[in-house]
């Protein structure tokens, strides 16, 4: 699999400074800070200079073609034309002049009478029949799946089905009166063509924004009850939101029933991925699944924990040397893995695991049990008194609440046999018993670090799949040149996208890219 970025806008760099593109992280700090004064006037400079990108794995050069959403006060010249649009990603300078950014709400701004959005009031009906008929003031939808993935399967895009918005990143709000929308500088442009007119765009990162939180404090009443879906937020985050809605007596509510959007969705949602599981052979893998086991029951035994959940897609691959295609684009499979010092269990849909990924399995002592079985699992750890690793950054509240409460139960059921005991005897028996019990470790996850320390197999993988794609490259801006030496052939954005993914499917090894290519032409370019 390839994973080097297509960076169309290359032509560019002759007139683009070079610090700015000495690191990803450099190019969306700069967007940010240009993004933060967007609304005063500022000067505009020489160059002209567009930053695009700025997600993990993306970094695109994008040129701007046009003026839009932005209103320009200075002189400048035909080329100095400035544009900044408040809160946005794209910046454009000019030579000479100066001018001031227009705030952009394209459907509010229309002053057209839109028609009620129904995906919204359905999901408000909902509100009502929620929480065994108590009822909920508002629901936060994040991007996230159950295993707080990046990229994601499509019957698991809620966020964008309940908003219109199709940005990989984003959280949205939805309250009895409102609807809100974060999203990051790389989808301002995005989310404002994409988004409703009943919807609120919310520029996180920019001064003045609140957080999720923050503006459901501010915006609800005492005593509101905030909903969410506990399988879509890691504990760390659930803990955090359920602090900063009690600073105002708000209560955060765990709906455990089904999704409210999968209600809203209904039979339109799409069904959930089935695809084959394959083996990850060894010569790339460079550790077998029973070393990698062992290890990790090294790490277990240091520090006195029984068992793991592994709830993480690519760290699910990783230990277990398989691979999946349940994500676009991403090499994973939807399932978890419970590490205990003798056994280990894989969590799947076994309608995906073929005759050779089982026989792959066995030979390292893992078993197959349900996907959806893994949280009585994880109440039978506690029962038996494990001493459970978790990630409280990774696992889900629903995992983690799950194990709080069956270890509680554990202690409950203890001291009401302790209360039927006589004798000093008895007593001493049932301390050590207590001793011995359930108990939470919140850690960072090991398997990730391990993880990340490439082995030679693993090192060679890398750099011989960027040789590879190197040589794709080559080809792809080989045929560019050629058809735009003399200036007369257009080439369409998915053109020049399709040509770059047949010079690397021709690669020994592809499988696929580990996203879609950016590429933008003109107007198109303001959106990453």
């Amino acid at each position: 699999m390839t994973r080097a970025s297509a960076i169309v806008g290359t032509l560019l760099l002759s007139h683009m400074p070079t610090p700015l593109f000495q690191s990803q992280q450099r190019c969306a700090g700069l967007v940010a800070r240009w993004s933060s004064v967007a609304g005063t006037r500022i000067p505009a400079l020489r160059t002209v200079v567009v930053v695009g990108g700025g997600a993990r794995r993306r970094l695109s050069l994008l040129r701007i073609g046009g003026v839009r959403s932005a209103e320009h006060v200075g002189k400048g010249s035909a080329l100095g034309q400035a544009r900044l649009v408040r809160g946005k990603t794209a910046v454009t300078c000019a030579a000479g002049g100066s001018f001031v950014a227009q705030p952009s709400s394209r459907r509010k701004a229309a002053k057209k009478d839109f028609p009620p959005d129904e995906k919204l009031a359905n999901l408000r009906k909902e509100f009502e029949k929620a929480a065994d008929n108590k009822g909920l003031d508002a629901y936060i939808i994040p991007s996230e799946d159950a295993h707080q993935s990046e990229f994601i399967a499509d019957c698991y895009m809620r966020r964008a089905y309940i908003s219109g918005f199709t940005g990989s990143a984003g959280t949205a709000v939805v309250t009895k009166e409102k609807a809100a929308l974060w999203t990051d500088g790389r989808y301002f442009l995005q989310a404002e063509n994409e988004l409703g007119h009943e919807w609120t765009l919310m520029r996180a990162g920019t001064p003045g924004t609140p957080s999720t939180s923050e503006w459901l404090k501010e915006t609800l009443p005492e005593g509101a009850r905030v909903g969410i879906d506990p399988f879509l937020f890691s504990a760390d985050a659930g803990d955090e939101l359920r602090r900063t809605l009690a600073e105002k007596d708000q209560e955060l509510v765990l709906v455990y029933e089904d999704n409210l959007v999968d209600k809203v969705w209904g039979d339109a949602r799409p069904e959930p991925p089935s695809n084959s599981l394959r083996v990850h052979e060894l010569r790339f893998a460079g550790v077998d699944v029973a070393t990698k086991l062992a290890n990790l029951r090294k790490e277990l035994s240091s520090v006195g924990a029984t068992a793991m959940v592994v709830t993480m897609l690519d760290e699910v691959a990783w230990l277990l040397n398989m691979r999946g295609n349940d994500v676009p684009h991403s090499p994973v499979a939807y399932a978890y893995v419970v590490v205990e010092l003798e056994t280990a269990t894989l969590f799947v849909d076994d309608s995906k695991v073929s005759h050779e990924v089982s026989a792959h399995l066995n030979e390292a002592g893992v078993s197959i049990k349900p996907y959806s079985s893994l949280v009585s699992e994880i109440k039978r750890l506690a029962a038996e008194g494990a001493k459970l690793w978790l990630d409280s950054a990774r696992v889900s509240v629903a995992i983690k609440n799950a194990f709080d409460d069956a270890c509680a139960q554990y202690y409950e059921d203890l001291e009401i046999a302790r209360s039927r005991k006589r004798g000093s005897k008895e007593q001493t028996t049932m301390d050590k018993e207590e001793l011995d019990g359930p108990a939470a470790l919140h850690r960072p996850s090991p398997v990730g670090i391990a993880k990340a320390i490439k082995n030679e197999a693993e090192l060679e993988g890398m750099r011989q799949a960027h040789l590879r794609d190197a040589a794709a490259l080559s080809e792809f801006w080989a045929w560019l040149e050629c058809e735009i030496v003399d200036g007369k052939k257009k080439i369409s954005e998915v053109e020049v996208a399709d040509h770059l993914e047949k010079f690397r499917a021709k690669q020994s090894g592809f499988l696929d890219t580990s996203f879609e290519t950016i590429s933008g032409l003109s107007s198109t370019s303001f959106s990453v």
